[in-house]
């Protein structure tokens, strides 16, 4: 939901092999799979239209996204995310603030496993 931090993530995932592509909010992450079917999505919670638990149930319903990896990327507690998560289809949790490392490690043990 913030532009300046979207592109940065990617930037930072892209400097380490990933393809990486970013939109600013759930109605936009649900469009963007028209165009382009990830193995991994890196969503925030708190974000405008649907938020990340809204959009990690549809991805997990249609059929492109469907054995996705889905991490929830945010600020919010981890305690609060994985309880709601488990439900909304969540595979993974990483604190906003990390070092890029942490997410990246993530993603791939998750392109590993799918």
């Amino acid at each position: 939901d913030n532009a300046a931090s979207a592109e940065g993530l990617a930037a930072a995932l892209s400097a380490d092999g990933c393809d990486a592509r970013y939109v600013l909010s759930g109605v936009d992450a649900l469009h963007a799979i028209d165009r382009w079917v990830p193995h991994v999505v890196i969503l925030d919670i708190s974000m405008p239209e649907h938020d990340g638990f809204a959009t990690a149930r549809v991805l997990r319903r249609i059929s492109p996204t469907r054995n996705a990896g889905i991490i929830a990327f945010t600020a919010l507690g981890e305690d609060y995310v994985r309880s709601k998560g488990l439900h909304a289809g969540f595979d993974g949790y990483c604190q906003k603030g990390n070092a890029p490392g942490v997410l990246v490690d993530l993603i791939s043990r998750m392109v590993q496993v799918h």
